[in-house]
């Protein structure tokens, strides 16, 4: 199988993650739930853990909540921001989002607690972008919530100009990190108050793993979306007022976050000029064939503003059944909407969804060619 299905999840997990994942299935209790050795082993696994993603993203161990993927980060960390406060609170999100921000945002719409700006993003110009951002500022606005990069397409957006000037207007910023993570180098503070991410995507650790980062300047306090057990203070029917604890109510599971410490710990960035090399080759070869329509795409000399997706279309075939017949061939890709209504409304493609080919660090030129020659064959046929 040639595997062009990264922004799904990063594939394949290494023998060091697997290993880890395998180890900790025999050899961690419970974590925080005694003083014997297989607790305390449990103990240690989410304490690593922790320390790696502070590592990766300058940020304080404690202030790293473990989460199952992006979206429970995202559900902590925005519903738990406008539970917390007694007033209705004014949002500022992107036409960008990914439904795991759109679905909270809606629902929370619903149940009145929130009023709701979109602001517009440009494909091509981060001035506008962020002209658009800050014009949608109010008064009232007192949270903005940021895709850093398209599922869909693959574009960046300028996330790190427009927290500096959200946090100029003391507005609290959360940002979605799910197609950045691992990819790009990214620090808590200059990205936003909160940034939620996957461990099985870019970080290429076990599926089940994310987190919720809280920058060492975020002082309000946000409401727990979960209650239950901490292994700590139980007398107390209170969520602990501390992290990490304060968010992690449950047993969490240890193996996997032993998976994802090993594969934080071996990250490196050796094959992103490889990656780049293939992403730039599989743009230039599908914009110049006949029968492929590419979305979203970056002008020349602009790829360094997207992460490794394209999108495209195949004429005489519905996005699904164009990745079906992909698949047949031994190539994995993805059809439809991706779970962005949003992104395919703005670019034009919710009717017809669209191809996503992602790339990442399993792949080869050899990989890209083979793409290649299929697409040719089948829009010949």
């Amino acid at each position: 199988m040639i595997y062009f299905d990264h922004a799904a999840t990063g594939m394949p997990k290494s023998e060091g993650v697997i290993n880890a994942v395998a180890s900790a299935m025999r050899f961690c209790g419970n974590p925080g739930r005694g003083s014997y050795e297989l607790a305390s082993s449990g103990d240690r696994t989410l304490f690593d853990c922790r320390n790696e993603l502070a590592h990766e993203f300058g940020a304080l161990p404690e202030n790293c909540v473990l989460t199952k993927n992006t979206t429970e980060a995202l559900n902590i960390a925005i519903k738990g921001y406008v539970l917390a406060k007694k007033e209705l609170v004014h949002v500022l999100v992107s036409d960008f989002d990914h439904n795991a921000v759109s679905r909270i945002i809606y629902d929370l719409k619903q149940r009145e607690k929130i009023k709701v700006t979109v602001f517009e993003s440009d494909l091509f110009d981060d001035k506008k972008t962020v002209q658009n951002f800050e014009n949608s500022i109010t008064e009232k606005t007192s949270l903005a919530v940021f895709t850093h990069a398209s599922n869909v397409c693959g574009r960046i957006f300028p996330v790190k100009k427009m927290r500096k000037i959200a946090k100029s207007r003391g507005i609290t910023v959360i940002t979605d990190i799910a197609q950045t993570a691992g990819i790009l180098d990214i620090n808590t503070e200059d990205y936003g108050d909160i940034i939620c991410l996957p461990g099985h995507k870019g970080l290429y650790g076990p599926a089940g793993t994310g987190a919720m980062i809280i920058s060492r300047d975020f002082d309000s306090q946000l409401y727990p979306l979960l209650h239950g057990g901490t292994g700590i203070l139980s007398a107390d029917m209170k969520m602990p007022s501390f992290l990490p604890e304060r968010f992690e109510a449950g047993s969490l599971n240890a193996p996997a976050y032993a998976g994802l410490c090993a594969a934080l710990k071996e990250k490196d960035l050796k094959n992103k000029k490889l990656t780049q090399k293939i992403y730039k080759y599989l743009l230039s070869e599908l914009k110049n064939m006949k029968g492929i329509t590419v979305i979203g795409a970056p002008e020349e000399k602009q790829e360094e503003n997207w992460v490794p997706i394209i999108l495209i279309n195949l004429w005489g075939y519905n996005s699904e059944e164009a990745a079906e017949m992909l698949a047949k061939e031994n190539i994995a890709v993805r059809g439809g909407l991706h779970c962005a209504y949003k992104a395919h409304k703005k670019l034009g493609t919710l009717k017809t969804g669209g191809v996503r080919i992602s790339i990442g660090r399993g792949n080869t030129m050899v990989h890209a060619q083979a793409l290649i020659d299929t697409l040719a064959r089948k829009m010949t046929c």
